[in-house]
């Protein structure tokens, strides 16, 4: 069963339910209320009835004729015609001191009842009295009889209820057909852009027509179908940026050994060199791409441990010096003592590692690499910058990105992948890491700082 069938059911069975318990209680209300109504109607009637038969009694010192009285007849008209007649002092009886009948306005009523239940209506009667002596008891023939203008009233009541009830189940009918339009429209939208989707059409996207929460459903979608697109653009590139670079060295490697096969190069430790180097950087680059792969599946391990960042950047940077001063580049380095954070030392080291190497192959000879540790309310900032030609504003937002080739002036040896590693193994340790412009390029990352050290700042 369809969605759309399932709402309709539910909204018939809730309108059907409403208006049954509307009806019942209306007609339950009404008829409790009418009911009390004429109880009180019928008690005052008694006593104005029970004065005037005190003043025939005290006037003929009897109940002779009364009975002439309770005889005489009105007639109930209705649109012309007589719908009922009524005796004219109502529906009563007269019981004098001795429990016999005197006058009924009802001929034969007494000798319907047995003695007992007569003694019980006249217990609960009306007493008629005449200078403070009981002469009679004025008892109702049958409290619950009904009118025929009674019955009338209680009709058109029951009957206004049900056509309020049809009427109420015809506009919930309405409005519920024009809800299931407007609910199952975009849900069916949804259903034909999720069947695109899942047959490789992730450029599509669902047309955002409310704010309600079918619109956010939809806003949803178009961010899930967002991500997918950019998850599949990401993994085609990386397809064909981990061809391109695995190509280069495997074609230097295989030339050589080809022309060394062909006799073209003698076979020597000269012409096996470049292919030895070849083979290390294949490894270096396989290597990256298998911790790059953990780090962002969230599956690389780390074994983190309270360090001190001073002394982890200060050893970091001692151990490229070496290689900087080849290239005639110096490196300062300004620590800030007490830096604790918890963290994996070998892998945060492989962080400054990355950045070092990427500022050193962009800082031209006699420059200075400044690295910088410092705090920053709860978190600890490493800086690195070179003082290069700086990054382009349009690279800016792609550095990290894997392979990611920008501005040539900044380009070079490496795998290309050393920002990218740096990035998820940052934000593995639940830190940042982001880039800028300022006399050259600026390269920071943030890790959080230990609760002693937080406390502190």
């Amino acid at each position: 069963m369809s969605f759309g069938w399932k709402l309709v059911g539910a909204l018939v069975i809730t309108a059907v339910c409403a208006v049954t318990g509307t009806y019942l209680l209306t007609t339950r209300s009404v008829s409790t209320k009418f009911d009390e109504f004429r109880a009180q109607d019928l008690q005052v009637a008694a006593q104005d009835l029970a004065g005037l038969l005190g003043e025939y009694w005290q006037a003929q010192g009897s109940w002779a004729g009364v009975e002439k009285l309770f005889a005489a007849k009105v007639f109930v008209r209705s649109r012309g015609q007589v719908i009922y007649q009524k005796s004219l002092l109502g529906r009563f009886a007269l019981v004098d001191q001795n429990m016999n009948v005197v006058a009924c306005a009802e001929e034969g009523w007494e000798r319907r009842l047995p003695p007992e239940r007569l003694h019980e209506l006249t217990s609960q009667g009306i007493p008629v009295t005449v200078g403070g002596k009981r002469v009679g008891t004025l008892v109702p023939l049958d409290p619950a009889a009904l009118t025929p203008l009674e019955q009338d009233f209680l009709r058109s009541v029951r009957r206004a209820a049900l056509v309020g009830g049809a009427v109420a189940l015809a506009v919930a009918a309405i409005l519920g057909s024009l809800l299931i339009v407007q609910l199952s429209a975009p849900l069916r939208r949804l259903i034909r852009a999720t069947e695109r989707i899942a047959h490789g059409d992730l450029a599509h996207r669902v047309d955002v027509r409310s704010r309600d929460e079918i619109g956010q459903l939809a806003m949803a979608f178009n961010r899930m179908a967002e991500a997918l697109e950019r998850s599949e653009t990401a993994r085609k590139n990386l397809l064909a940026d981990v061809a391109h670079e695995l190509r280069t060295p495997l074609t230097v490697i295989q030339g050589n050994l080809e022309a060394m096969l062909d006799g073209v190069f003698p076979l020597t430790p000269e012409s096996l060199a470049p292919v030895y180097d070849e083979t290390l950087h294949l490894g270096a680059l396989i290597e990256d791409l298998r911790v790059l792969t953990l780090a962002e599946a969230g599956h690389l391990p780390l074994a983190t441990e309270e360090l001190d960042l001073a002394e982890l950047v200060q050893g970091a940077c001692e151990a490229v010096r070496p290689a900087a001063a080849d290239e005639g580049v110096e490196i300062e380095v300004a620590v800030e003592p007490g830096l604790k954070v918890k963290a994996d030392p070998i892998r945060i080291r492989q962080v400054l590692s990355n950045l070092l190497a990427n500022a050193l192959r962009h800082s031209p000879p006699g420059s200075t690499i400044h690295v910088r540790a410092l705090r920053q309310g709860s978190e600890a900032w490493v800086s690195v910058r070179d003082e290069g030609p700086g990054i382009s504003e349009k690279d800016l937002p792609h550095i990290f990105e894997r392979f990611y080739r920008g501005d040539k002036a900044r380009s070079g040896e490496g795998t290309g992948l050393g920002l990218a590693i740096a990035r998820e193994l940052v934000r593995l340790h639940g830190g940042r890491i982001w880039a800028k412009n300022d006399r050259g390029a600026v390269l920071t990352f943030s890790l959080p700082l230990v609760a002693e050290n937080t406390s502190k700042t």
